[in-house]
């Protein structure tokens, strides 16, 4: 077997830590043609979100109100989120075969525009699924001693941080998300930080050349620091949050069965399919329903694992678990 493809394996698969906990395993077949890529499906995803979010421009400067330009905020917030998304399947190396077109269109097309590196991401990421709700996994520990994280809460206290993050106070989590990730730029070479940067700065030049640096602000700023913000506090409670009762850290992640209205405005791209991508990361975005339909075709995994109708039904969780039995040790969140 070549050396990369074993490794790339490797990476994929379930952590011995947790391999134990999966309560149905895929015939090697089925994980075969589940993690088959498809190059052509990501190229079109690519070229689509980047399509609507300048047709969404276009259309909200045409027929500009202020109606319809919140309409255009929260769309292009889950236009960013989509983007990175498919960042997420370029750091399982999902997007292409080519490893290098792989990371390099993560890198530039995906994560650079969000202020996201794939490469450090990738660090991140791959500690979370091996050590999942563990002091090792990152986005478990980053939300320790924070108790806008700790469930269940009153429907007040999540109200209010809903309107914090829609207001752009609460990007102020997302910059130290960034700061983080930038301290592994470190493990990077002086060539990948020039292009890194060398692209934000010819960005804001360009934009500025031609007069329009205020579109850049009003419609890829602010959907950053707003609507994304609150989407990836409502995922992030949606995956790991509230989830009561459960033994191991598989059991205490959620999968969602989204609206089409959540599709669109908050779950692109199939993320609401949690369970099934910590179960199986090397199967594509693209697939994930299917694999959610043979997982659900099993008996034991369906009796085992949390699936909550809608992401507002998630909301409703957390509020009306609030008013559990006092001796209930609330769960904790992460992203």
């Amino acid at each position: 077997m070549n050396i990369d493809l074993a490794k790339d394996r490797r990476a994929q698969r379930p952590s011995d830590d947790f391999d134990g906990n999966i309560p149905v395993k895929l015939t090697k077949e089925e994980l075969r043609d589940l993690s088959a890529l498809s190059p052509l499906r990501s190229t079109f995803h690519i070229v689509a979100e980047w399509t609507l979010i300048l047709t969404a421009i276009y259309l909200c400067q045409r027929h500009f109100n202020p109606v319809v330009y919140l309409l255009t905020v929260a769309f292009i917030g889950a236009r960013q989120h989509a983007l990175l998304i498919l960042m997420h399947d370029g750091v399982h190396y999902r997007l292409f075969r080519d490893r290098r077109l792989n990371d390099w269109t993560a890198e530039v097309i995906l994560g650079w525009p969000n202020l996201i590196s794939a490469r450090a991401y990738r660090r991140n990421h791959f500690a979370h699924h091996r050590y999942l709700n563990t002091v090792q996994d990152p986005d478990w520990a980053r939300r320790q001693g924070d108790m806008s994280w700790v469930f269940p809460m009153g429907w007040q206290r999540l109200a209010m941080l809903l309107i914090r993050d829609l207001s752009g106070l609460g990007a102020i989590f997302y910059l130290m998300l960034v700061r983080t990730l930038l301290s592994k730029d470190a493990g990077v070479s002086r060539g990948f930080l020039v292009a890194r940067y060398g692209f934000y700065a010819a960005v804001v030049a360009m934009f500025a050349w031609f007069g329009v640096l205020h579109l850049l602000l009003v419609y890829w700023i602010v959907p950053l620091f707003t609507w994304l913000i609150v989407i990836f506090r409502v995922r992030s409670i949606a995956e790991h949050s509230a989830i009561e009762g459960r033994a191991n850290a598989y059991a205490q992640t959620r999968s969602t069965r989204a609206s089409v209205l959540e599709h669109v405005f908050v779950a692109p791209k199939n993320v609401n399919y949690h369970i099934e991508h910590h179960f199986y990361p090397s199967v594509p975005f693209y697939r994930l329903p299917q694999l959610h339909r043979v997982l659900m075709s099993k008996s034991e995994f369906k009796d085992s694992v949390q699936v909550t109708r809608s992401y507002l039904g998630v909301l409703r969780e957390c509020v009306r678990n609030s008013h559990s039995i006092l001796g209930v040790r609330p769960s904790r969140a992460q992203a």
